[in-house]
């Protein structure tokens, strides 16, 4: 299974990638948001701790529920309904990223928490950018067709902004990151494939801010609902 994915290296401008995911995270909701429609669960700060257990170890990061909410429930509920798991990362490229999280390798269906070969648009923020190592980044093939696939930057990658929907970052863990760029690569294939690709053996969800308020998108492009 093929995709083409427009993450831009600064010497590559169209990719081809097979694909499959894994990783960890934490996820942080600060209480002032520039979104107007259900920014914040809470008035307060709350926090979403996901544990990506991987065949790497694990990653633990902020998403950014704030500023790209959308972005950040179709995360979730992908990694909630499992559909993550069994998946790897297939792209490696050191100085630049590591991507995955295509679930077609598992189900046979490149899919967006909306539905199969559903896609979502873009949430660009000023405060989200490809500034840093450990930022997570919207795999996309042109405006407004997120699906599941994202890469987590092994150093800053400005290019990329308003191409990309960067939705946050890696707090601990980068001893795994700093393991996952060093992994060997096959030479004899497309895409930067890593030799043995870190694989999800599953995702915990801590707790859910976004479900305990009943904030839904029920629709990829709609405003949310509460529920």
């Amino acid at each position: 299974l093929v995709a083409v994915c427009d993450v831009q290296h600064p010497t590559t401008i169209a990719v081809q990638s097979q694909t499959r995911l894994l990783f960890n995270c934490y996820l942080y909701l600060p209480s002032n948001s520039t979104n107007n429609q259900f920014p914040n669960p809470k008035d307060n700060t709350a926090t979403m701790s996901v544990t990506i257990h991987t065949t790497a170890g694990d990653l633990k990061c902020e998403i950014f529920c704030d500023t790209c909410p959308r972005t950040a429930f179709n995360f979730l509920a992908l990694a909630a309904s499992g559909r993550y798991d069994k998946t790897a990362f297939h792209r490696n490229i050191k100085g630049f990223m590591i991507q995955g999280g295509d679930t077609a390798h598992v189900t046979g269906k490149k899919s967006s928490i909306w539905g199969d070969d559903v896609t979502f648009p873009d949430e660009f923020h000023p405060n989200n950018t490809h500034d840093r190592r450990g930022r997570l980044s919207m795999a996309n093939r042109g405006p407004n067709t997120n699906k599941s696939q994202f890469f987590i930057l092994y150093e800053q990658q400005p290019h990329l902004n308003n191409l990309h929907t960067v939705f946050g970052q890696v707090l601990d863990g980068w001893d795994v990151l700093d393991k996952m760029e060093r992994l060997p690569i096959d030479t004899s294939k497309r895409g930067n494939t890593p030799l043995e690709p870190p694989i999800i053996k599953g995702i915990t969800i801590h707790a859910n801010p976004l479900a305990d308020e009943g904030i839904t998108y029920p629709t990829p492009d709609g405003p949310p609902q509460k529920k």
